[in-house]
C-alpha cells in the first residue's frame, strides 16, 4: 500500500491508491488497495462531488451552517414568531394545501395571534 502524508494549505492530507467504483446512479465507492483502519478519520458531510472526464474525482464539503440563535416569542399551529439574533423579528407561517384549509384565513388568524401575544412578551 502506498500512503503519502503531506501538507497542503496548512492541512494534513493523505493520498491513497486504490480503485473507485462509479455506477449509473452516480454512486461512488472508493476501495483502497490495502485498507488500513485509522489511516483517515471517518466523516459524513454534505457537499459537491465532481467526476471529471479524465476520471479524477473531487469532493468539496459545504460549510456547516450554524443553527439559528433566535428566541421563540410565540408558537402557533402553523408557525412561529421569533426574535432573531441580528435584531429583527421573524414571523413564519406554513399551511399545506393538502390540509384543505382556507390558507388566507388561517394565516391571518395565526399571524394576529402570534403578533398579539408574542409582542406582549417583548413589551414586558
Amino acid at each position: 500500500m502506498k500512503t503519502e502524508n503531506f501538507n497542503l494549505n496548512d492541512c494534513q492530507n493523505v493520498q491513497l491508491e486504490g480503485v473507485a467504483h462509479v455506477n449509473i446512479d452516480k454512486f461512488v465507492m472508493f476501495c483502497p488497495d490495502n485498507p488500513v483502519p485509522g489511516v483517515v478519520e471517518a466523516f459524513n458531510l454534505k457537499g459537491k462531488g465532481q467526476m471529471m472526464r479524465d476520471g479524477t474525482f473531487d469532493f468539496s464539503p459545504l460549510p456547516v451552517q450554524k443553527k439559528s440563535r433566535g428566541t421563540l416569542l410565540k408558537k402557533v399551529a402553523h408557525g412561529r414568531l421569533s426574535a432573531t439574533k441580528d435584531g429583527a423579528y421573524l414571523l413564519t407561517l406554513k399551511v399545506f394545501k393538502h390540509e384543505g384549509l382556507d390558507a388566507a384565513m388561517v394565516m391571518t388568524k395565526e399571524a394576529m395571534e402570534a403578533i398579539g401575544e408574542g409582542f406582549k412578551i417583548v413589551n414586558n
